[in-house]
């Protein structure tokens, strides 16, 4: 493991912080491995869906952004702010199975292109489950602003 701090990177904060630990990175930041607990006690279930509960697909693709900002920007150094990445687009995501609590889940992201600020990434959600989903997405990061 290479950190289990993302608040040492992120910009996001519970309840919105949907990665746990950052287990490999390549030297580049381009590909890398990020792990993410999903619990049973994790706010979102009291609605989706009560009594039954699954990780929405919609934070499974948050996971899988915030997971390419962790593997791209490392471990910062104390005291640098971290770099907003925002959503630009989200191509192909496909959901197969369902991530039930507890789950420890692998988010496996490798950047395919990138251009003008812009940068394409695909994201594997996977467990000893299985694959859960997978697909690509484009995100902007402030810091390339122009």
């Amino acid at each position: 493991m290479i950190s289990d701090d993302p608040k040492a990177t992120l910009p996001h904060r519970e309840p919105f912080l949907w990665v746990t630990r950052l287990m490999e990175r390549r030297e580049d930041g381009l590909q890398g491995v990020v792990e993410t607990d999903v619990l049973r006690e994790d706010k979102v279930f009291e609605g989706h869906f009560p009594g039954n509960p699954i990780f929405p697909g919609v934070l499974q693709v948050e996971a899988a952004a915030q997971a390419c900002l962790w593997v791209l920007k490392g471990v910062l150094p104390a005291g640098t702010t971290p770099s907003l990445g925002l959503f630009v687009s989200i191509e192909n995501f496909k959901f197969r199975k369902p991530i039930v609590p507890p789950l420890t889940v692998k988010i496996a992201v490798e950047e395919l292109k990138a251009k003008v600020g812009l940068r394409q990434w695909e994201a594997t959600l996977t467990s000893d489950l299985g694959k859960h989903s997978s697909g690509t997405l484009w995100l902007h990061l402030e810091e390339e602003k122009r």
